[in-house]
């Protein structure tokens, strides 16, 4: 029987550092462990290619229209589906030697995002077991989680900076995901960006507040800040910083339980 990838969700409020977050966990499994992964942006303003130094492959959202320009102009037992799904494999999956990487984008025009959100289930439900892990950069806020009913999760990690309106997104990601009975197993916490003792007793506090485990505190890093702004690739410079090592830490304790 195959084996399940475990599917990990980086979530919590814009502005929290979700995405050079991600992109510092890539950074971690491959390498120090020994791990088949997928790399999905989930955010609408993908950015994570540019972290991850790759060139950002066509995403699913402008397949989706190219598809459907294509079918219109079909007969009406074409098979739209079919090519929806060979062009998903085929044109949108980047296979990095050292991890895949797929990009949701959106679709055009103004909407939901329905469609991309289906093409995405339909994706998590049907890799099986090629991957070991797949790790979702989700958009921010609270949208997504409504948009998510079926695909189940093995994992959310919920980042928060230290910020009234950051704590207050945790919880309602956590009720939300409750009063919708969104498939999700597990929920651990992760402060990014804290530099006092003040912020990190709040943050402690919300964990027991809320029951769920705080898995780490990442401190607040110039050097992170500094690397940022210059636009360069995560994966291919030396990060000895504090930031870093606190992210390798949470990482081996996701890792050690799967």
């Amino acid at each position: 029987m195959a084996i399940a990838p475990y599917i990990i969700a980086i979530s919590g409020k814009g502005g929290v550092g979700k995405t050079t977050f991600t992109a510092l966990m890539v950074k971690s499994i491959i390498a120090d462990y020994h791990k088949k992964v997928l790399v999905i942006d989930a955010d609408p303003a993908a950015n994570l290619a540019l972290l991850l130094g790759i060139q950002a492959p066509i995403s699913i959202g402008q397949i989706i229209d190219q598809t459907k320009k294509e079918v219109e102009k079909k007969s009406d037992f074409y098979d739209g589906s079919a090519l929806l799904e060979y062009r998903l494999w085929e044109d949108a999956l980047l296979e990095d030697p050292r991890f895949h990487f797929l990009m949701m984008g959106h679709t055009a025009g103004r909407g939901c995002y329905c469609q991309i959100n289906e093409v995405l289930t339909y994706i998590l439900e049907n890799i099986k077991s090629y991957y070991d892990l797949i790790l979702l950069d989700m958009d921010a806020g609270l949208e997504h989680l409504s948009r998510n009913t079926k695909r189940i999760l093995d994992l959310m990690l919920i980042l928060t900076d230290p910020s009234f309106m950051g704590f207050q997104t945790v919880q309602r990601i956590i009720e939300l995901s409750q009063e919708l009975q969104i498939p999700i197993r597990k929920f651990q916490l992760i402060g990014n960006m804290f530099s006092d003792f003040k912020s990190k007793d709040a943050l402690k506090s919300l964990s027991e507040q809320l029951d769920i485990e705080l898995l780490g505190i990442i401190p607040l890093d110039t050097i992170l800040v500094q690397i940022n702004l210059q636009g360069t690739s995560l994966l291919d410079i030396e990060l000895n910083f504090p930031a870093y090592q606190e992210i390798k830490q949470i990482i081996w304790k996701i890792l050690r339980e799967i």
